[in-house]
């Protein structure tokens, strides 16, 4: 294998420069470098290099091309698809009571040393009973799902069983509950004598808060991250979207239902002042297709929110809706309606709460940290106790 043909392969670029390119750049390299070498000096005379440097040189030229070629592919890939830019017009309802939600988060503004969420994570499922073959009911399975975090590793503080600084942890109730779906399905999960999810063969629900992801990365950022999230409604629309696009590099088709269903993970589950939960109300505002609805949580709450609506082949169309209380621009519930299901739900009728959440405690404190996490967490050696 020749010099240049190593030095190439050692450089390659994201986005290789087209076989024309390269010739050409070689090309140029030895004529310039022949060139040189005929070209009588008009003073002293210096003697060429050995044969051995003159290719050195000729190597290091086209490594350094290739890297610029290199360079140039990669900013390429990595640059910026979306910029901050003025919001769409906050004329229609779902904008007034996002905005109204945005003022009132403004007003309950709060901090802390710690971020608390607990959370009741619920799925409704078609299953089969164990018992009578052929029998199908439909219940709804729900947990408890807990995080604790600080700002910094350091804020946090170590815990016996981990290896290294966290700045949180996440944790979830000791339980799957299984609940009948309707008063039919009571019935026969009766009839069966009241089977648990264990019984049942499940392993507990699916969070999924929407949309089904065909398009966009999951918003996994750091806490370094968490940081640098601005509290800018435009800047803020723009960071989330570049964050859902830095992998494949592809503008997403619908980005505003993305926006929408990413709204929960800002809301609820990441440590951000509550300066960014007031400008992702503001974002939210400025987003097409957004409906104000009067919905009810898998509790039985009512509550007023916002909503958008997703179709796909395997799941039909399915409403994703947020839930508000508009006193405390807390985000209280989250929950994907199906309204006409599709082939991987068709066993779900439509009206049917597919996937929810109910938001019980989302919240900055200043309780001591151990207080707050169960003890089989903060203490090894510790046993539940024996019935």
């Amino acid at each position: 294998m020749d010099d240049l043909t190593l030095i190439s392969r050692m450089h390659t670029a994201e986005r290789p420069p087209s076989p024309e390119t390269t010739h050409a750049a070689r090309r140029r390299l030895l004529a310039e470098a022949a060139g040189t070498a005929a070209t009588p000096a008009r003073r002293r005379r210096v003697a060429p290099l050995p044969r051995s440097k003159r290719t050195i040189t000729l190597v290091a030229a086209t490594a350094c091309v290739l890297a610029g070629v290199s360079w140039t592919g990669y900013r390429w890939e990595t640059r910026p698809l979306y910029h901050p830019e003025p919001l769409a017009d906050m004329n229609g309802p779902a904008s007034t009571f996002l905005l109204a939600a945005a003022d009132a988060k403004t007003r309950h503004a709060s901090d802390g040393r710690f971020w608390y969420v607990h959370r009741v994570v619920g799925e409704t499922v078609v299953t089969s009973s164990p018992y009578h073959p052929g029998v199908h009911y439909t219940v709804q399975l729900t947990k408890d799902a807990y995080s604790l975090a600080a700002k910094s590793a350091k804020e946090f503080g170590t815990l016996p069983r981990d290896k290294g600084p966290l700045t949180g942890t996440e944790w979830d109730g000791p339980n799957v509950d299984v609940r009948p779906a309707t008063p039919a399905d009571a019935k026969a999960w009766d009839a069966d004598l009241r089977p648990g999810a264990q019984d049942l063969r499940l392993t507990g629900p699916d969070e999924e808060r929407g949309p089904f992801k065909q398009e966009g990365a999951e918003l996994d950022f750091d806490s370094r991250d968490e940081r640098r999230l601005p509290a800018n409604p435009s800047e803020l629309r723009a960071w989330i979207l570049n964050y859902a696009t830095k992998f494949d590099h592809q503008r997403l088709r619908n980005p505003d239902l993305y926006l929408f269903t990413a709204a929960p993970i800002l809301l609820v589950d990441r440590v951000l002042t509550d300066r960014v939960r007031i400008a992702t109300y503001r974002m939210l505002a400025g987003l097409h297709d957004v409906k104000t609805i009067n919905g009810t949580d898998a509790a039985g709450h009512p509550g007023r929110g916002v909503a958008m609506r997703q179709t796909t082949r395997d799941y039909g169309t399915i409403e994703w809706q947020l839930l508000i209380d508009p006193e405390t621009g807390r985000l209280t519930a989250s929950q994907g309606i199906v309204v006409t299901p599709g082939r991987k739900n068709s066993g779900l009728h439509p009206g049917t709460r597919q996937y929810f959440e109910i938001v019980k405690t989302a919240e900055w404190t200043n309780a001591p940290r151990d207080s707050l996490l169960p003890k089989d967490i903060t203490d090894p050696n510790w046993q539940p106790p024996v019935n």
